[in-house]
């Protein structure tokens, strides 16, 4: 490992990389912003996953939710920059979910005016929570062991098309009111008579499959993954809910028997993906080699 690390990983807290790895890595976490019935909170900072699921089960809230700005991402690299690290690899939320993109796209080019020797690339990682944070992950360890900023971007490129997102829902109402239901929205209708299981094709929300009973999701869930991930080398899983804890424990164990010799960590779904998904989901992030 180089002594000193002359390029900085930063990525939104969709992502959820845990905040010890992204201590270690020097991972500059930057939050998204949810608004409950107009008031604003950071995602990860002043709201819990538990309190916003389980009001959003009791109550009829108005929840919407906002990448940060422009001027959040220029305060960001601004400040990386002047702490004399002279690049930054910057991987946003799918622009086909978020204006995350385009918004540190901007700041990248402000900061890039100001800071002419400075180098910083965004990429848009097509994903959203687990398989984002996979990728700074990544990055974050192969800058660390002293690969070029192009080299780590050139990986990125085709690690993407290796990691994916497949989840449970509860409901399809939260997608599609939030406008984010993208190439699923024919299954509202059908929403009382399937479950569908739901993934990121391309960066957008997409069908994966359908089954018609509860007792089919978990066990197609699990096969989907293992046919995604056949042939792996290195393999990288996590579970995730949005309040639907015991369910979640179940696809675990069900993970765990399948790949025994990996962790599998639970991680609660950030709020700032749970507020158009709704309480109830369970799902699994995946990366492998």
């Amino acid at each position: 490992m180089n002594q000193h690390i002359t390029s900085t990983v930063v990525t939104g807290s969709a992502s959820q990389v845990p905040p010890d790895i992204a201590e270690q890595l020097g991972i500059e976490i930057l939050p998204l912003k949810i608004y409950v019935n107009g008031k604003e909170y950071l995602d990860g900072i002043d709201l819990s996953p538990n309190d916003l699921y389980q009001k959003m089960r009791s109550e009829k809230l108005d929840v919407k939710t906002a990448a940060p700005s422009v001027g959040q991402y220029y305060e960001c690299f601004k400040n990386i920059l002047e702490q004399g690290e002279p690049n930054i690899l910057c991987i946003t939320l799918s622009s086909k979910l978020s204006s995350d993109y385009l918004s540190a796209v901007n700041a990248a080019n402000m900061a890039q005016e100001e800071f002419q020797s400075a180098k910083i690339i965004v990429f848009d990682s097509f994903a959203a929570c687990a398989p984002q944070g996979y990728l700074a992950i990544e990055a974050a360890h192969r800058l660390h062991r002293g690969e070029s900023m192009d080299s780590v971007v050139s990986y990125l490129d085709t690690a993407r098309q290796r990691t994916g997102f497949l989840a449970a829902l509860d409901t399809l109402i939260y997608l599609s009111q939030g406008g984010r239901i993208g190439k699923a929205a024919f299954l509202v209708g059908d929403a009382l008579q399937i479950k569908p299981i739901l993934t990121l094709k391309d960066g957008i929300v997409a069908p994966a499959s359908i089954v018609r009973k509860e007792d089919r999701v978990f066990p197609r869930i699990t096969s989907i993954v293992k046919q995604k991930t056949d042939g792996y080398q290195k393999l990288k899983l996590s579970v995730l809910h949005a309040d639907a804890l015991e369910r979640v424990k179940r696809l675990q164990t069900m993970l765990n028997e399948l790949y025994p010799s990996i962790e599998i960590p639970i991680l609660e779904f950030t709020p700032v993906m749970g507020a158009h998904a709704g309480p109830g989901l369970v799902g699994v992030g995946y990366y492998y080699e």
